[in-house]
Order: structure tokens, then sequence, then C-alpha cells
């Protein structure tokens, strides 16, 4: 009998047991609790109606509660469908025969849905700002998630709810209509807590991976922070910098090729405003040109860009202010060389520190005569700051290269590229021209003190008479007014001429020379005077005068061979119109490639011969012409000699176009002529057929690289022609 009982409790047991084993596993399936869940979940929304399919039990042994589970219901939210794929509960065993029924908690999966999809029906249920900026940049994807949600008795959520999800393919198309494509993340939602991780997307070609990404809701911003990398790939900047302060767009340029690790965090606020952004970056970048036609004074052949390769850049963003270190191989001109580098900006201002190791890399200081060749060692720095202002501040411009050095301090240049004040110059140097160079200039408040030994000043010379920019030296500065005290042991004008103790006072207005005297001396104790002056009517008179000209007139190149002679210039001007008269004394040239052509066309060979050998005298030559911005009227050239005599007038277009007209005349003829006045009419007619021809009338007239030159005898000489010659004739010597 106790045995027949054990048997029979045993297998009741084995029956329940295998009851309990099959309703966890299996479940049993019922409609019971249809109505009453739709009705639970209607009470915590109204605009969310559910249809279930029947609805599973499955017995959970660890608490010995019940869940209730049911697959792909039909939900709608606003008559808007989310694909589900289950919904579950948990049912206390105590409630399950009873006709009370509280929901504790609930877990929804979802099949994959569209999330424009979802974006829509979460705006029927809210349309707020942020959803309305998100509906606009999505442009597909799917999302799946699984959730667990707990209420408290009211039926509120509790804040302990978890939903854990996944973004498939997700498009967005940003605001300048660049696209971010195939963006795949799982995510993990709790109360004010949001995780991405798992991540990837391509950008621009660009793969891009992060770990996690954290998102906190803390009262009304959310605050971000996480990683972000991508592998090796090219990107566009112009679509990219816009989201980036507009001072990095000066240095980062077109279509990079990089790779990066970074960290970051920021914040949203309620409007969608960015706040507290910090970024740091570790990149490798292949190359980033910068641009800038200050480096054209100093790199020979500099074209559009200084391109610095094969980066590696460390970038450290700090809500607007950033720091950039770096280290590069410079390239300029397919010359390569080491770098490294730091631009560090803060509030208003943009400080950068450049320091170069030059070996492959010419530069070049013309206006000293000074080049830095390629092969030759050297370092060079360049440090300084832009401001909101839009002012360039070189601070110091440090080139060393062996025994060489140049130091150039607190450099300041206006939005135009021209200095507005400078703060000192230290030169030491060989120059080009295997001269030494030495220079010192201060700056005394407003003005400048000019010292040195000995200098070779041939490069400024020519910058001052050749310039393309009427010849003002000063127009490299921005509205200068100052007074510059200059004093040169020695200074060189050309390769073998110097002048010696030279002293000078100028005083500049407005980038104009007011008022100068300059005197020196030749190693022949011949004087060198120039002076300028202002007059109350603002006329500007200039004065240059020598015993000694031949140093000055072997400036002009297309004169060779000119020696002795005298020089005396006088020219006022003003409003840039200038009158000017030149006089020469007792000369001789020995080329002038204008003239000997003339001459050789004129069938004048014995004097072109001379003119080509031993040369031509002069006793005298003047000049009178003026200027109006780029056209040049000569009113008159006349020069005098006993071998020939020249007058000649005409204009010269700058750079454009030249037109000069005159009459040569062999100096016996012109003797033979003023010998004869009484009989002048004779001789101007002659006696007989072929007599009386005096010279020659001539036009040179083009181009500057292409001139023509067109010659006609002449058997009579022009009034003016004879009263000048009189008049010079009679001067007394």
């Amino acid at each position: 009998m106790v045995k027949r009982l054990i048997q029979l409790i045993s297998f009741f047991l084995l029956i329940v047991l295998s009851f309990l084993i099959y309703l966890s596993i299996y479940g049993i399936s019922t409609n019971k609790f249809n109505n009453l869940i739709s009705e639970k979940i209607s009470e915590r929304n109204e605009n969310l109606n559910i249809s279930l399919n029947n609805i599973k039990i499955f017995l959970n042994i660890n608490n010995f509660n019940f869940e209730l589970k049911t697959k792909e219901p039909k939900v709608f939210l606003k008559n808007k469908e989310i694909k589900i794929e289950s919904i579950s509960t948990d049912l206390p065993l105590k409630n399950f025969f009873s006709t009370k029924f509280n929901l504790e908690k609930i877990k929804i999966k979802t099949d994959k849905n569209k999330i424009k999809n979802l974006i829509s029906v979460a705006r029927t249920y809210r349309n707020n700002p942020q959803l309305f900026i998100l509906n606009k940049i999505v442009k597909d994807g799917t999302m799946s998630l699984e959730s667990k949600i707990n209420f408290n008795e009211d039926g509120s959520i509790k804040n302990s709810y978890i939903i854990d999800g996944n973004v498939e393919n997700l498009k967005i198309e940003l605001l300048n209509e660049d696209l971010i494509e195939n963006i795949n993340f799982n995510f993990l939602i709790k109360d004010k807590e949001y995780l991405i991780y798992n991540l990837s997307s391509l950008y621009q070609s660009i793969d891009i991976k992060s770990n996690q990404i954290k998102i906190i809701k803390n009262q009304n911003k959310f605050e971000f922070e996480g990683d972000i990398s991508n592998k090796k790939g090219k990107i566009n900047f112009d679509k990219f910098s816009n989201f980036l302060n507009d001072d990095l767009k000066d240095i980062f340029k077109n279509n990079l090729i990089f790779n990066s690790n970074n960290k970051f965090s920021f914040k949203i606020s309620k409007r969608i405003k960015l706040l507290d952004i910090k970024i740091q970056s570790k990149l490798s970048l292949e190359s980033i040109k910068y641009s800038n036609n200050i480096f054209k004074r100093f790199f020979p052949g500099y074209k559009t860009d200084i391109k610095l390769q094969d980066n590696s850049i460390t970038f450290d963003y700090d809500n607007g202010d950033y720091e950039i270190n770096g280290k590069s191989k410079l390239n300029i001109n397919d010359d390569v060389d080491d770098a490294n580098y730091s631009i560090k900006k803060v509030k208003d201002e943009l400080f950068y520190n450049l320091n170069f190791e030059l070996i492959n890399s010419a530069i070049n200081f013309k206006i000293l005569n000074y080049t830095k060749n390629k092969g030759d060692k050297s370092l060079f720095n360049l440090n300084g700051k832009f401001s909101n202002s839009k002012l360039i501040v070189i601070e110091n411009i440090k080139l060393i290269q062996d025994k060489n050095f140049i130091d150039i301090n607190n450099i300041v240049f206006g939005n135009n590229n021209k200095i507005k004040s400078l703060d000192g110059i230290r030169i030491n140097i060989l120059n080009d021209s295997d001269k030494y160079s030495e220079l010192n200039i201060k700056r005394d408040n407003k003005n400048y003190i000019v010292k040195s030994k000995i200098f070779d000043g041939s490069k400024l010379v020519d910058e001052i008479l050749f310039s393309k920019d009427d010849g003002n030296f000063f127009n490299l500065f921005n509205n200068l007014n100052s007074d510059i005290s200059i004093k040169i042991d020695t200074a060189y004008i050309n390769k073998e001429d110097y002048i010696t103790s030279l002293n000078s006072n100028l005083i500049i207005k407005e980038n104009q020379v007011f008022n100068l005297n300059l005197l020196s001396k030749f190693p022949n104790n011949e004087e060198l005077k120039v002076s300028v002056r202002t007059n109350p009517n603002q006329e500007k008179i200039t004065t240059v005068f020598t015993n000694h000209a031949k140093p000055l007139v072997k400036k002009y190149k297309f004169i060779k061979g000119f020696d002795g002679g005298s020089l005396d210039f006088y020219s006022i001007s003003k409003n840039k119109k200038s009158n000017s008269n030149l006089k020469l004394y007792d000369f001789k040239l020995n080329e002038v490639p204008a003239l000997t052509k003339l001459l050789t066309l004129a069938s004048l060979q014995g004097i072109a011969d001379m003119l080509s050998g031993e040369g031509i005298r002069f006793n005298e030559f003047e000049m009178k012409f003026n200027k109006d911005k780029g056209l040049m009227t000569i009113e008159e050239i006349y020069s005098l000699g006993p071998s020939i005599s020249v007058l000649m007038e005409g204009y010269v277009q700058k750079d454009e176009l030249i037109s000069l007209r005159g009459t040569l005349v062999p100096a016996t003829t012109i003797n033979k002529a003023i010998g004869s006045i009484p009989l002048l009419g004779d001789i101007l007619v002659g006696k007989k057929a072929g007599e009386g021809v005096f010279g020659v009338s001539f036009k040179i007239k083009g181009y500057p690289k292409d001139l023509k030159t067109t010659v006609n005898p002449i058997k009579t000489l022009t009034p003016r022609f004879i009263t000048r010659t009189l008049e010079k004739i009679k001067k007394p010597n």
C-alpha cells in the first residue's frame, strides 16, 4: 500500500514537473488576457492601440511568476503602425486567478522599422523642433530594439527602464547637403543615459568607427562624450570646414588624405545649440597647403602654396580655442625640408610658431642681396600672431646660416599686407656679391635710427630707382609717418662703387619723403648731395648734385662705358605729378645700343664706330621731362658734343608704349652752319645738288621689347635746333 502510494505520488510529481518544464519552455496559449492587456496599455496612452494574437503563458521557475508573451501584435500610435516582434509581461502567481490585474513590467521587442516611419509616428505624438530637424536630415535606415519597462502602481513608468537597440544603414544629409551613409550602431537607453556603441559609418569614402558615445540628459541639456576614429581616406574639407572655425580654412585645403583618432565632448541645449565643445585628436595627414603672399618676399619661385607633407599632428579644441602641434616635411617648389610648428588660438588671437631646418630650400632677402642657397644648412624661425582686427604680427623672423644671421622683430602687417610698424632689424651677412653687410635698425617711439659700419645697398638703390611702384620704397609700409636718422660708414651703391660717411635725416609723412638731407663722399673725395624739401604749397623739390656722376649713371644698364661727368638733377612734384630737369656735363659714352643703331641706320658709320670703340665725348646733356602717373612726357632732350648733337622729344607710357622723335647732326656740320650765319640761306639750301645735308631725323616707336626705328636724311635744320645750339655754345664754360 505504501509502495503504491509512493508510486502514485512520484507519478503525480513527474506529471507536475513535466508540466512545469513544458510550461517554462513551450508555454500554453490563451486569449484570456488579450483584452485586459490591451486595456491596460491603452490606459497608459490613449493614442496607443494594440491588437494581440493569442498570448502564450510561460512559467518563470526562478520566481514562480508567469510570463505572458505574444508575437507579432498589431501596434498603432495615432493610426501609424509600428512593427513589433513580440510583447511580454510578468504576472504574479497570486494574480493568475484574480480578476484584478496590475501591469508591473513589460518587454517589447520590435521588428526592423524604417526610421523615417518611427520619426513620423513620434511627431504625431510630440512634434518638437528636435524631431522636425531629425526628420529633415534622416534619409534612410532601420531600427530595432528590445525594451524592458517597469511601472509604478499608478501606471507611470519607473526610471529603471532599459532599451537596447540596433540601427542599420542609416543615411543622414548634413546642412551642406553632404551625406553620411552606412551608419550602423547599437544603443542602450536608461533613465537620462544613452549609450551608442560599436558605431561604423561612411563619410566621403572615409570609414568611421567609434567604440562608444555616451549621452547624459542633465536638466535642459544633453551632454555628449565619446571617441571616433577613421582609417586613411580622402575628404573634401571645403564641406567639412563649414562646421569648424573660419581660422582653420586658411590652413586646411581641399581633398585631405588622413587618418585620425579622436576624443570629444560637448553639450546640446534645448534649442539645438552646441556648447562646451572639447576635442582631442591625433591625426596623420598626407599634405596641408597654406597660401600667403608674404612668402613671395622670402622664397624664390614661390607660386601659390607652401605644402606641409607627412604630417603628424595633435589637435586640442576647447570652446573655440584650440592648439595644433605638428611635425612635417616642408615642400616649397618640390624642395623638401623638416619642419615643426604650433598654432594656438586663444579668444580672438591666433598664435603661431614655425621652425624649419632648411637644407634643400632657398630663402631670398632680395633687398639685402642675400640668398640662403640650396644645400646650405640653416635654421629658420617665424613666430607671431593674427588678431581679430585682421592684423598679422610677426613677432620674430630669425635666419641663422653659418656665421650669417638676420633677426627681425615685431613686424605688424595690415589687412593690405603692408607694414604698419617694425620694432627692429639686426643683420650680419656675407651677401651674394661677397660683400659683408651689417645693419642695425631700432624703433624709437614712432621714429627710427639706422646705423651701420658697412652696408651693401645696391639692391635697395635699385628698388628706389626701378620699382614698378612709382619708385617709392616706402610703399612697403602702411601710412608711415616717422623721422629716420641714418649713419653708415661705408655704403655700396653697386658692385664696385661706394660712398663713405653717409649721414642723412629723413622726415616721412604718409609714406612720402617730406624732407631729406643726405651728404656723403666718394673715395675720390667728391661729394654726393641729395635734398628733398616740401614747401608751403605742398610741392616737393628734389635736388641731386655730384661731380662724380659715373657710379649713379652705371645703375642704368642700357648705358655702358659712361665716364667722367657731373650730375645736376632738379625736380618739383605735387599730387603724383612732377616736372624735372636732368643735366650732365663733360662726360664720355662708350656704348648706348639705341644710339649706335640710330647712327648705323643714318649711315654715320664713323661716329657709330667711335661710339662702340673709344667712345663719344659730350660737353652737355639736358633732359626736361614730366611725369603724371604712368606717363612720362619728354619735353626735350638735348645733347651737345664735339662729334655729334641730338635733339629729341616724345613720351614713354610705363611698360606699354614708347614714342620718340628727334634730330641727330654731326658736329662738323653744325660748326660749319653756325660759322656761316650771314650766309645761312645758302648753306641750308646748298649751292649745288647734294650739298647741305646736315644730318638725319628719326622716330623710335613701339613696345619696350619691340621698338621700330625709322631714319630720314635732312637738308635743313629746324630753327629750334639752331637756337638750342647757339644757346649752348654761347654759355660760358
